[in-house]
């Protein structure tokens, strides 16, 4: 049971840090084309890195949840 627990926060985790490259891949491409003709991929670049860079703090801030949430249930007798 606690392998189980430990997968999904493997997979919390990892979601979580594929969301935060993705954010940082929008938000170069936000200021690649921040100057350009083009200004409205900028804002769609700028809204897709906030989104998903807001995202994974929530993924990243679960798994800690999940943590805690296991060792209060496995000290209880």
């Amino acid at each position: 049971m606690h392998g189980a627990n430990s997968g999904a926060g493997e997979v919390l985790r990892t979601v979580g840090l594929l969301l935060n490259f993705a954010a940082v891949i929008a938000f170069a491409l936000f200021l690649s084309t921040l100057g350009g003709p083009a200004s409205n991929r900028s804002y769609v670049a700028a809204a897709i890195a906030v989104a998903t860079f807001i995202a994974s703090l929530l993924f990243l801030a679960a798994d800690p949840q999940r943590a805690e949430d296991g060792l209060d249930q496995s000290s209880v007798p």
